[in-house]
């Protein structure tokens, strides 16, 4: 290493990389927890690759098998939309339970944050909210980690909710209504959960070829929303129903459809993501998907209570709902 590269501690990643193995075997290893789940051999693998490469286990870690920290991280790309605030509720009150309270941390550079670096203080645990494990990788080295609406890993459990179902439940309705030109409001954002939705989208009208689709990505901001979806609107050939990806997207395609003279409901059906407390308050009210996120939230920290205590399971998806509303109605004529 030259003088002027920065130094960089040795992290359980690192250890897991170059002795061959998943970070939570890393941890089980040299939290003393692998005696009878894993083999003699790896552990003797990963003990002398750790000292090799001179890694020094956490105070994380340490705190964890000394049961005195009592806090959980839960990781969010951003806090700016109230979706997390339901997943936060949802952990915390499990949490409550258990003696542990829940610290909430952006890592999106949207919020003007810097990327995360581990606290001084320990943690007895981490949930990543739609982000992979990989982006947590640092801060949640040496502890149990759960990953929320994100796929799971070897050695990370994930929580997840059916959002390819509900994409699925939200465009066979428009089709039903005798919708045939839709357009889909992609997030974008790189996350798993939006990557099923574009998916479950595109295959559906794949296989209708009277179905003539249109795909535009824009941020969350309505603002922004509608400035992309006023050309869209004001086309000879525009959709007569758009499914957006989150609820905030569906109301920037509110205030282009009003901006154009469109009716919600009648000339434009509109389904958004989430079910928000808006959608139901918006005018006319939103037709959406309702995600779980509480129950997520409530089941990803009994997971990871479960994961300190030594076990893990591996759960079926949320079951979503599509909540109908007065922004969807049959496709208007001509």
């Amino acid at each position: 290493m030259s003088d002027s590269e920065p130094y960089r501690a040795v992290t359980a990643t690192d250890v897991a990389r170059v002795a061959g193995v998943s970070q939570s075997t890393v941890s089980l290893v040299l939290n003393g927890k692998g005696r009878g789940r894993i083999s003699d051999k790896t552990v003797r693998r990963v003990t002398e690759t750790a000292q090799r490469m001179g890694y020094r286990i956490n105070q994380s870690a340490r705190h964890l098998r000394l049961g005195t920290s009592g806090t959980v991280l839960l990781a969010v790309p951003t806090l700016t939309n109230n979706a997390f605030a339901a997943v936060h509720a949802g952990a915390a009150r499990r949490g409550a339970e258990h003696g542990l309270g829940l610290v909430v941390f952006p890592l999106s550079a949207e919020d003007g944050t810097s990327p995360f670096s581990a606290p001084q203080q320990a943690l007895d645990g981490v949930i990543a909210c739609s982000m992979p494990a990989a982006t947590v990788a640092e801060v949640s080295a040496g502890v149990p980690l759960v990953v929320l609406d994100d796929a799971s890993t070897p050695g990370t459990p994930a929580v997840t909710m059916d959002v390819a179902t509900g994409m699925a439940l939200a465009l066979n309705r428009l089709l039903a209504l005798g919708h045939r030109r839709l357009a889909h409001v992609r997030a974008d954002r790189p996350a798993w959960t939006f990557e099923q939705r574009a998916r479950t989208f595109d295959l559906g009208v794949l296989t209708r070829p009277d179905v003539e689709a249109r795909r535009v990505t824009c941020p969350f901001p309505p603002s922004v929303v509608r400035e992309r979806m006023m050309p869209v609107l004001s086309a000879p050939d525009r959709p007569t129903a758009v499914i957006c990806d989150d609820d905030n997207m569906a109301m920037g395609v509110y205030s282009a459809a009003m901006s154009l003279g469109l009716t919600i409901g009648a000339d434009l059906s509109v389904i958004g993501f989430n079910d928000a407390p808006a959608a139901s308050q918006a005018a006319p009210g939103l037709t959406s998907v309702h995600l779980p996120l509480e129950e997520m939230g409530d089941r990803g920290m009994r997971m990871l209570v479960g994961l300190r205590g030594g076990a893990e399971a591996a759960l079926d998806p949320l079951p979503v709902t599509l909540v109908e509303r007065e922004s969807t109605g049959p496709a208007p004529h001509g």
